[in-house]
């Protein structure tokens, strides 16, 4: 359904597109109907992978991060706890290195496969400047290394 609606509040349009739009609880097929949405009418499996794909459009964010003086939100629930790991020790940082000798743990996967290479000769971060090879394990490296073609010179 393509409505024209508006509301004065964040609470008011997930409201509504929970009522009027995401459908009931024993519907079959979760389509967004947002315009110009990229899936283009392609469905969700599941209501709540509906409901969670919404909030890319919205800007909901109704999972916020309980510890003090932290003040993240987060669309997605999952997203939540795996930030919650970056207040916690190693007993929340499920994803260790598989490099022999390292043991080093992450609270991600994604950052233990950034991690993963400084143990090769890998270095998938390339400076991209003309003439220049320069080539880093790290993305930081490679901003670093950005900063000395940005120089003037004297």
């Amino acid at each position: 359904k393509v409505c024209n609606r508006t509301f004065g509040s964040m609470q008011e349009i997930v409201s509504h597109l929970n009522v009027d739009h995401v459908g009931a609880p024993d519907q079959t097929t979760h389509t967004c109907h947002w315009e110009n949405c990229q899936r283009a009418g392609k469905p969700f499996k599941a209501k709540y992978k509906l409901v969670n794909h919404i909030r890319v459009h919205t800007g909901e964010k109704p999972f916020q991060c309980p510890f003090p003086s932290c003040c993240k939100l987060f669309a997605r629930s999952e997203n939540l706890k795996i930030h919650k790991r970056t207040h916690t020790g190693n007993s929340e940082k499920p994803f260790i290195c598989e490099f022999e000798g390292c043991g080093r743990r992450f609270a991600n996967s994604s950052d233990r496969k950034k991690h993963s290479h400084v143990h090769t000769s890998d270095k998938p971060y390339i400076c991209k400047v003309p003439g220049c090879e320069k080539a880093y394990t790290h993305p930081s490296s490679l901003r670093k290394h950005m900063k000395t073609h940005s120089k003037s010179s004297p």
